[in-house]
């Protein structure tokens, strides 16, 4: 078999660069992301009460400085009153579009990134949480865990309009380009079976150095599942001898009995190496 790790396909989120440098995040999960969500709330809550403190203190010693007792507690509860308008639609907006993530979200080992795997803005920062709103409707996040069960990423109803999704941050990871090597080595049946030339046209190989490009972030299922798609008919249009037990491992063969036809940057096949054994 063909060496290769095994992924979730509906974790994982893989953004390939210009460059075919595959950026893979772990999408967290609505456990995850309400406990990161109470620990902000713990600290707000936190806030709230020393700032409720201060403003009781100031207000007891502007009466007993003979201050109007009435106008000085209306100005502590407008104090109040912007402080709490200031949590609930500021806090969370301004940690992300500083940082990506919040407090909470930190300790978690969690960050917002766009569904591009990009930081994230300002305007995407402020839409997801302007849109909190219609995620707790009509109570308790009733919405957004019903949007985030339905949309395959945990995506919320702001996550959804702003194009954002949450990851954990330690498991992001980069993976380069690279040509994979067939483990073990190709048997001399499987040898035989490989058209002895390879003649790929654009799409073809287009398609082939894309699957190898993306083999071991994909998961062994779903690589599975694809390569038994498209092997098939590339196997007989090529002349492939013989049956097919690995439709991964046959297009590894077929694209590396391909790699060094048309091409000057390829290793050498593997009927190349297997010969120089010899």
């Amino acid at each position: 078999m063909a060496a290769r790790e095994s992924a979730p396909l509906d974790t994982v989120v893989s953004v390939e660069t210009p460059e075919h440098i595959v950026f893979q995040h772990r999408v967290a999960g609505p456990a995850r992301r309400a406990v990161a969500h109470l620990i902000d709330l713990v600290l707000c809550g936190i806030a709230l009460v020393v700032l409720a403190a201060i403003v009781l203190f100031l207000v007891v010693g502007a009466a007993s400085a003979g201050a109007a007792f009435q106008e000085a507690v209306g100005l502590g509860a407008g104090v109040i009153l912007v402080a709490v308008f200031l949590v609930q639609w500021v806090w969370f907006a301004a940690w992300e579009g500083l940082r990506g993530d919040t407090p909470g979200k930190r300790a978690l080992g969690l960050r917002v990134v766009t569904t591009t795997g990009r930081p994230i803005g300002w305007p995407q920062a402020a839409l997801r949480n302007v849109l909190r709103a219609a995620d707790l409707l009509p109570f308790g996040y009733v919405a957004g865990v019903a949007a985030m069960a339905l949309s395959g990423r945990f995506q919320r109803i702001g996550d959804l309009v702003a194009g954002t999704l949450v990851v954990a941050s330690e498991r992001t990871r980069a993976v380069a380009d690279r040509r994979h090597a067939l483990w073990p080595p190709p048997y001399p049946a499987e040898l035989d079976s490989v058209p002895s030339e390879v003649l790929l046209d654009a799409e073809e190989r287009a398609a082939l150095e894309l699957f190898v490009r993306r083999l071991g972030t994909l998961g062994a299922a779903r690589e599975a599942e694809l390569a038994s798609t498209v092997v098939g008919p590339l196997a007989a249009r090529h002349g492939w001898r013989g049956p097919i037990h690995d439709p991964v491992r046959a297009l590894l063969l077929l694209h590396d009995r391909a790699a060094d036809t048309g091409r000057v940057d390829a290793p050498p096949s593997s009927r190349a190496l297997a010969e120089r054994a010899r």
